[in-house]
């Protein structure tokens, strides 16, 4: 009996509160950072996609534009060529200037001494 004796007079544990509800603070601005970096990543990427399109527009016009100027340089030089042409050279002569072709009798030539 000596235990029930102890125990008696053993203090008595204190019941324990009722847990009382925390009230935790939103952790709201961490989100809404998250989500503004989040955003700012998403513009970045359109504003590059936007820019990279842009330059292929303007690549592809100045593809264009060079395989314009080459046909015209072929055109022009396929042009000089006909114009550069002997025949046509010596219609001119004969037209404007009133030149004619030397016949072998009329034609000379000069020997010159070694």
């Amino acid at each position: 009996m000596a235990t029930w004796a102890a125990e008696a007079e053993r203090p008595q544990p204190r019941p324990r509160p009722a847990p009382r509800a925390v009230k935790r603070p939103r952790r709201l601005t961490g989100g809404v950072v998250w989500i503004g970096v989040v955003a700012a990543l998403l513009a970045g990427v359109v504003a590059l996609n936007v820019t990279v399109l842009r330059l292929n527009m303007q690549l592809d016009k100045l593809g264009r534009e060079r395989a314009g100027l080459r046909a015209q340089n072929a055109a022009l030089s396929s042009q000089l060529s006909s114009q550069a042409s002997a025949p046509r050279i010596q219609g001119l002569a004969a037209k404007r200037l009133g030149l004619v072709q030397a016949t072998p009798d009329q034609a000379s030539y000069v020997t010159l001494p070694h």
